[in-house]
């Protein structure tokens, strides 16, 4: 490469992370903004009530529901791998996020609850879950531990096993299953290379 190019590539990669830099202060700056208005108690962290204030707003003015909220809460205070039901800056974005997926996500969450929530229980068991992994799976019964595994790891995303998955934790469990599907097609395909090599 001429003295000349790798200068212009070496500047044109200074510029990205400059720009990447700067993304990442303005997004720093955001959160700090969201504590601070919604942070009433002034302690540095968003307790449940400030967090359905703020999900309340990122909703459009419709506040979710307590379980909604506890889910979110649950889920976000995970991140760091301490429980303190309450929020810090970093745990915030991953609430927005969490929340703004299940949101995009809530009209399809209903036709599956629709479809399979045979007791209409507000939570896929076991068979349910089976019936709905069937269908993803085009129309093959996946392995009961096949099963297992998406209940177990869907169903403990918010620390709070009860052996079902509810509405929030079902987009979870679809995604789940599909991570599951990626990871045995890439061993297949790297099997298949290792035998033709």
């Amino acid at each position: 490469m001429p003295v000349g190019a790798a200068a212009a590539a070496g500047y044109r990669a200074a510029q990205k992370r400059q720009a990447a830099a700067k993304i990442r202060q303005q997004e720093e700056m955001r959160l700090m903004q969201m504590m601070a208005r919604y942070d009433k108690s002034n302690d540095g962290h968003l307790n449940k009530d400030e967090l359905g204030d703020l999900l309340q707003d990122v909703n459009n003015g419709e506040r979710p529901t307590e379980e909604e909220i506890q889910w979110v809460l649950q889920v976000a205070d995970r991140q760091d791998g301490e429980v303190s039901d309450q929020l810090g800056v970093a745990d915030v974005q991953v609430a927005v996020n969490t929340w703004r997926a299940y949101r995009e996500n809530k009209e399809h969450i209903d036709q599956v609850f629709e479809k399979y929530d045979a007791d209409k229980s507000g939570k896929l068991e076991f068979e349910d879950l089976k019936k709905m992994l069937t269908d993803l799976n085009d129309g093959v019964p996946p392995a009961d531990s096949e099963v297992e595994h998406v209940l177990k790891k869907a169903d403990s995303k918010d620390g709070q096993e009860d052996g079902a998955v509810n509405r929030m934790e079902v987009v979870y469990a679809v995604a789940i299953w599909y991570a599951r599907l990626d990871a045995l097609e890439n061993q297949r395909m790297q099997t298949k290379c290792c035998v033709v090599c």
